[in-house]
């Protein structure tokens, strides 16, 4: 694996090695593919999510449950299962809740910054870019480069932590 770092300043820089929430509740903006979606990202665990696209009106309303290799798709009552190997390969679901389960188990080197914290590196052909705040929670994941035609840009408009026992910690950025 290649790791990198960004976020360098002209002060002395100091790196310290993180890890993303495994367990989490956010809205979410995603820019993906010329289009803006909205959405309630919840992470169980790995691979098991919930996801409801809130905007663009076109998918509003769409309720993604994954459940490792099952994912049901609920729309207004009506309900579809099919197996989590099936998303459609550009799956703006697919990618968030692939990318961010690949990069969960690892450590990062995180570069402080004056009002944020940053990583960057390749993991599993993926390469992403981090922006934490001085909390430790996730702001900004970029996945791609941003000429890339899978690029996408994950902005967190808020970050509630759950931790084991089931209460939520609120954390608003």
């Amino acid at each position: 694996m290649v790791m990198g770092l960004s976020g360098c300043s002209l002060g002395s820089v100091v790196t310290n090695e993180k890890s993303l929430p495994t367990s989490f509740s956010a809205t979410a903006e995603v820019d993906f593919d010329d289009t803006i979606y909205e959405m309630l990202l919840t992470r169980l665990s790995d691979g098991s999510w919930n996801v409801e696209l809130t905007s663009p009106a076109i998918v509003s309303g769409l309720i993604f449950d994954v459940k490792g290799e099952e994912t049901t798709i609920s729309f207004k009552g009506l309900n579809f299962t099919f197996d989590s190997s099936k998303f459609p390969v550009g799956s703006v679901v697919s990618l968030v809740t692939k990318s961010f389960d690949k990069l969960v188990p690892l450590e990062l080197n995180v570069t402080e910054g004056e009002e944020s914290d940053y990583c960057s590196g390749e993991e599993s052909g993926t390469i992403y870019s981090l922006t934490f705040s001085k909390t430790g929670i996730p702001m900004v994941l970029e996945l791609g480069e941003s000429d890339d035609e899978n690029y996408m840009r994950i902005t967190f408009v808020d970050f509630e932590l759950i931790t084991s026992d089931s209460e939520e910690i609120i954390i608003e950025e």
